[in-house]
């Protein structure tokens, strides 16, 4: 059974396993953030990148969705990427989501786009990605 909300990101990312931590700003009330939470990638590009959670709640603020239906919340999201590059700080929305049944119950596949990247950013990202793909990871 799989329950989809939004629109899929473009099939070429680099199924990278990178651990990642993200908060969850408010659309409308920058100054309502949830805790930090942790996460690892399924896959990264230039644009965004897709992760799995067990739950599209944290603190009671939506991943994507502000209570109205109108706004949109916003993850603050820190990715490690390694001595040679450091971590990246990136603004990302989510794109769209799936819920998937598994063994233990279910869990939620998420796409997220990256929001007004810095060139400086981008360009750290795309070395990063250059060097994992030529590595073959």
């Amino acid at each position: 059974m799989s329950e989809k909300t939004g629109t899929r990101m473009p099939a070429t990312m680099a199924e990278i396993q990178l651990p990642f931590r993200f908060i969850v700003v408010h659309g409308s009330d920058p100054s309502r953030r949830s805790a930090e939470q942790k996460a690892v990638t399924k896959s990264i590009n230039l644009q965004g990148l897709i992760f799995e959670t067990p739950a599209m709640a944290v603190d009671d603020y939506h991943l994507s969705f502000t209570e109205s239906t109108y706004g949109r919340n916003a993850l603050e999201i820190s990715l490690d990427l390694g001595k040679k590059y450091g971590t990246i700080e990136l603004v990302a929305q989510v794109d769209w989501y799936e819920r998937r049944s598994t063994a233990l119950g279910h869990c939620f596949s998420v796409g997220v786009s990256f929001i007004d990247l810095p060139s400086d950013i981008m360009g750290i990202l795309r070395d990063y990605l250059q060097v994992q793909r030529s590595l073959g990871q």
